[in-house]
């Protein structure tokens, strides 16, 4: 009798929440590096930033399937997983961008090209960690049901 493994629930949650702290970590590091090294007023090159995660989760749910799926694994779990991932990601990500503004000293660039208090009220540390949190949400919304369309695996 030949006994095929599955995946449990304590090692699909672990993958996800280990992967979104990975991915936040990645994505602190590219922005920051990215921020100081790359950034123009239109560069496309900066935008690097918004694909990563995409990458990532594909990474994630692809060696979650090789090493823990020998069965079914359905749309909707590749999706939750991809998705949970990406909003831990996301907070955490948003969290970093928050402290560096606000804390660390790391100036905001629109004050470079515009002088007006609205445009600095915009792009507050604050709103700019909110802004970023919601299109990586959103961001990870699409990714994920895009992942999770390939993904599913059924018997």
């Amino acid at each position: 009798m030949i006994i095929e493994p599955t995946y449990t629930g304590k090692q699909y949650w672990l993958t996800t929440v280990i992967s979104g702290l990975l991915l936040s970590v990645l994505l602190s590091f590219a922005y920051i590096i990215f921020y100081e090294r790359l950034y123009v007023e239109s560069s496309y090159l900066f935008s690097i930033i918004y694909l990563i995660p995409f990458v990532w989760l594909s990474i994630t749910i692809a060696l979650f399937k090789s090493k823990f799926v020998w069965k079914e694994f359905t749309f909707g779990k590749a999706f939750l997983m991809s998705f949970i991932c990406g909003v831990i990601a996301s907070i955490l990500f948003s969290s970093v961008i928050f402290v560096f503004y606000a804390y660390l000293g790391m100036e905001s660039r629109i004050g470079l090209y515009e002088n007006g208090r609205q445009m600095r009220e915009l792009f507050s540390p604050l709103a700019t960690a909110i802004s970023m949190l919601i299109i990586n949400v959103i961001l990870s919304l699409i990714y994920s049901l895009i992942i999770a369309i390939f993904a599913r695996k059924k018997n």
